[in-house]
């Protein structure tokens, strides 16, 4: 019994590690050819922990972030988009009615809108909220969840020349969250804390 405690101890350390390494290197990462190299990374991860819904999330975060960075056509950012929902799938499948999952289809759907906006943006603006409310609704404490549903409601209101005061006041909310979440002394080390530097950018479209 004690030799099967070591081995999952010293199994789930280096999990940890395995998983820390690639979110370092996700942070500092730059172009799509990179977050490619991290995505893969996080996928290989999966492979040797497959109850785990973080590897697959955190390789459609990259690919997503991939697709918004790419220089190419809309053709190369859907390329990034779909292998992005893959893992997206993959998550939501090992922990379904996940919020931060729901919320990266969202990012991804967001992504799919922003490559072509003129022939995707009515149908694609609809399917965005709605998953950003799906999100909210199944965790009201995460901001990434909130300020994606920000951007969202400005976009909006801009489209439709309405005030932003909706808008801003979720972004007031998440920031307010984000600021909570820095607090906290999570237990998991691993656990999703992007999206700050995302309410900032929209906090000075509000003033």
């Amino acid at each position: 019994m004690m030799l099967i405690s070591f081995l999952t101890h010293a199994s789930n350390e280096a999990y940890v590690k395995a998983m820390q390494k690639e979110l370092q290197a996700m942070g500092s990462a730059l172009s799509p050819e990179d977050l490619q190299k991290i995505a893969n990374g996080f996928a290989r991860i999966a492979t040797m922990a497959p109850e785990e819904w973080l590897p697959e999330y955190y390789a459609g975060l990259a690919l997503a972030n991939a697709g918004f960075r790419s220089q190419g056509g809309i053709e190369e950012k859907d390329t990034f988009f779909e292998k992005a929902k893959k893992h997206a799938e993959k998550a939501a499948s090992i922990s379904p009615d996940n919020s931060e999952i729901v919320a990266l289809q969202g990012f991804i759907t967001m992504g799919e809108l922003a490559a072509d906006p003129n022939s995707r943006g009515q149908h694609l603006s609809a399917q965005a909220m709605q998953t950003f409310n799906k999100a909210v609704n199944l965790n009201r404490k995460n901001p990434r969840a909130v300020v994606m549903l920000a951007q969202m409601e400005l976009g909006m209101a801009q489209f439709f020349g309405q005030g932003p005061e909706k808008a801003c006041g979720l972004v007031k909310t998440a920031l307010d969250m984000f600021e909570k979440e820095e607090g906290l002394e999570s237990n998991d080390p691993l656990a999703p804390k992007w999206g700050k530097d995302m309410a900032l950018q929209l906090k000075q479209t509000c003033q």
